[in-house]
């Protein structure tokens, strides 16, 4: 598959594979991520919507690209270590996350709490009202982030996007804000709609992007652009 560049400002963005794309790439400070879920996460992300019994929703698929298999999560995440000198932060599968619990470079698992989270469909059980953070950090530099003490536990409702399961930019914001300083360079191997990266350019941050998917990859290079001319207004 060959592999399509764009630069748009301080973003430089990749249409292809990323466990190809990653190895050509330079160090970078930190990667924040959001990839694909396990495979039964991915059957069960459904909205509530759908004609069912007695009139309530049955559910209609929500997650229509690939899961990743456990071998491919923890390929990923070594990469990104390899890639960054510093933290790697994933929004993932905890039944990922649970493969990093013992891993030399596993710091902490936060949380990404929803208050209003996808209702539970079936009724018999609580909603997942959080997903799992994983948070890694490779060694390269001093550990350091820029909320002291703080917990790693974030709160943001979920929100509407382009894309199925796009992540709130104010979640993405925080995570910039809270593990890079201004002016590093961030990479995103699995940006979306490039959410990731309207984030860190907002707070002054480069930004690398990968997407495999091309529809997907000309949402990101749109809102990355209208990232870089909102910026320029500001200024």
């Amino acid at each position: 598959m060959s592999v399509r560049i764009e630069t748009i400002g301080n973003a430089t963005l990749y249409l292809g594979d990323c466990r190809d794309i990653l190895p050509t790439l330079p160090k970078v400070d930190a990667v924040i991520t959001d990839p694909p879920y396990s495979a039964n996460t991915h059957k069960m992300a459904k909205t509530n919507k759908g004609p069912g019994r007695g009139g309530k929703g049955t559910g209609v698929k929500l997650v229509t690209f690939p899961p990743l298999t456990d071998a491919d999560f923890c390929f990923l995440m070594e990469a990104c270590l390899e890639l960054a000198n510093g933290w790697v932060v994933a929004t993932c599968d905890y039944r990922h996350s649970a493969l990093f619990y013992q891993h030399q470079r596993f710091v902490r698992l936060g949380a990404w709490v929803k208050p209003n989270p996808m209702p539970q469909i079936s009724g018999d059980r609580p909603a997942q009202g959080f997903e799992s953070v994983l948070i890694l950090h490779s060694g390269g530099r001093t550990k350091k982030w820029n909320r002291g003490g703080g917990s790693g536990v974030w709160t943001f409702p979920v929100e509407g996007g382009e894309v199925p399961t796009q992540k709130p930019i104010g979640l993405l914001a925080a995570f910039v804000s809270d593990f890079t300083a201004l002016g590093e360079t961030v990479a995103d191997p699995c940006m979306g709609s490039g959410t990731t990266g309207v984030a860190a350019l907002a707070q002054g941050r480069k930004f690398i992007g990968c997407e495999i998917d091309p529809a997907r990859f000309d949402i990101a290079c749109r809102r990355i652009e209208d990232a870089q001319r909102q910026g320029r207004l500001i200024a």
